[in-house]
């Protein structure tokens, strides 16, 4: 990171800009890089970047994001257990809500929300995991929590429930309307057993105290 300031420091030949600054700096490049994309005109703010500093910056917002909405912490995405229990709620509302059955299900529900939500929700799935917690150590390795890729603009998760003849209802997770298989679920086909699902996260549903998990711990 400090080499990145100290790149662009040179650049910009503004030697006392701190390193909040050229956080700023390089936010902007990205969101008017996203706002400029189909003009193919480029940012004035990312000339001031080499490409060393850009992946150095990237790479700090990852790891910020990992620690403060990701595998960082467990209670960081146990907290997004209500978003598990509303999606079954949604998708198998005769086992989930029973007095619904007189009620004739909704064809679809959407949930609008922010970043770090979806990020949380991504943990609590166990999505983008990589093998170790992500720290300093694992600048310039491969990794797949990497937040351009997986938390986008528009960045969208879905829950598909098929319901074959003869064959019980099945799911299809979908990730940036691509399918996504996830850990505990049958690695060799994209749809995922609705009971599977049950099992796999019965604990998100059945013991979800927002209020408790996110009450802090006397002193």
């Amino acid at each position: 990171m400090q080499s990145a300031v100290e790149q662009v420091r040179s650049s910009t030949q503004l030697p006392d800009l701190r390193p909040d600054d050229v956080e700023l700096m390089y936010m902007v490049c990205a969101f008017e890089t996203a706002w400029q994309r189909r003009r193919q005109r480029a940012s004035v703010w990312c000339s001031f970047f080499d490409v060393a500093s850009l992946r150095a910056l990237e790479f700090a917002k990852d790891l910020e994001y990992y620690w403060n909405d990701g595998y960082g912490y467990e209670l960081t995405h146990r907290i997004a257990c209500p978003a598990i229990a509303d999606m079954f709620a949604a998708i198998d509302p005769d086992e989930y809500q029973p007095q619904a059955q007189a009620m004739p299900r909704a064809n679809a529900t959407f949930y609008f929300t922010h970043s770090g939500t979806l990020l949380k929700l991504l943990a609590h799935l166990g999505l983008a995991k990589d093998e170790e917690a992500l720290t300093h150590k694992h600048f310039g390795s491969e990794r797949l929590w990497r937040t351009s890729e997986i938390d986008a603009f528009a960045t969208n998760l879905a829950f598909l429930r098929y319901e074959c003849e003869q064959e019980p209802p099945r799911v299809l997770v979908l990730h940036q309307e691509r399918v996504v298989r996830l850990p505990g679920c049958p690695q060799n086909e994209d749809l995922c057993p609705l009971a599977t699902l049950r099992r796999l996260y019965a604990h998100s549903v059945e013991s979800c105290d927002f209020e408790a998990l996110c009450q802090a711990n006397d002193v």
